[in-house]
């Protein structure tokens, strides 16, 4: 795993404030021995893991493995964009060489008449050059938010939708997991993405599991919410700030 930081988040207290010091302090050293271990192998640690605890210890694990992978996505995209600021700039030197040798041997070897031919060919030149550059230009900023939009929906399906199963699971949640994502929500997440931010979306649907009023488990009210109820725009700021969080 060769994770050598965690962070803990302050809702996360929720769940693990009914442990004692004693618990805790278990907790904490079985967490270290997995991230000391390195190999990133969750379940060869959780069998050395006592009961009173396992379900903390899943949970935590959980979100530590989320945020590592999130760091190393942050990490490649960061070098990704580094490499292609460096070949543009690389194209960018090429060009403006090219471009100042041909314009020393045009002056060299034409005449005034020459000159003005060639200054209208070249303003020709350019007009074309100009409306092709901006063809290729769109298209390719069509591309990417094309594939902006595919890499999002990946992302949806095949890390968002594990993690809140698996976090449904380590809750016990009578919150029900999700079996597949409608256009619809992964429109809305990106929404709140855009607005938010992923780490507000993944801080909110911790609360929202971890909330016993919207778990049913609140005396008066046997509300059960749903992953749509959850994100729908009306709720998820009050999710957000704890509105439907009791201790």
């Amino acid at each position: 795993m060769n994770k050598t930081t965690f962070v803990l988040y302050s809702e996360q207290w929720g769940p693990l404030s009914c442990l004692s010091d004693e618990q805790l302090g278990r907790l904490f050293r079985h967490i270290f021995c997995w991230l000391i271990d390195g190999s990133g192998d969750v379940k060869k640690e959780e069998q050395l893991v006592e009961t009173d605890i396992l379900i903390p210890y899943r949970f935590m694990t959980t979100q530590i493995s989320i945020d590592t992978e999130k760091f190393k996505r942050k990490c490649e995209k960061n070098r990704q964009n580094i490499m292609k600021r460096w070949a543009k700039k690389k194209n960018d030197t090429n060009v403006d060489l090219v471009i100042h040798n041909e314009n020393e041997n045009v002056n060299e070897n034409v005449n005034e008449n020459e000159n003005e031919n060639e200054n209208e060919n070249e303003n020709d030149y350019g007009r074309r050059y100009s409306s092709s550059s901006s063809t290729v230009s769109d298209a390719a900023n069509g591309n990417e938010e094309e594939d902006e939009e595919d890499n999002f929906s990946k992302m949806i399906e095949e890390k968002f939708m594990p993690w809140w199963n698996q976090l449904i699971k380590d809750y016990e949640s009578n919150i029900k997991p999700l079996r597949m994502m409608t256009e619809k929500r992964i429109e809305r997440l990106r929404q709140i993405c855009d607005t938010y931010g992923k780490d507000i979306l993944f801080e909110a649907c911790r609360k929202a599991i971890s909330s016993q009023f919207l778990n049913g488990r609140n005396a008066k009210n046997r509300f059960v919410a749903t992953f749509d109820w959850i994100i729908d725009e009306k709720n998820f700021l009050n999710v957000l700030e704890g509105n439907f969080y009791t201790k």
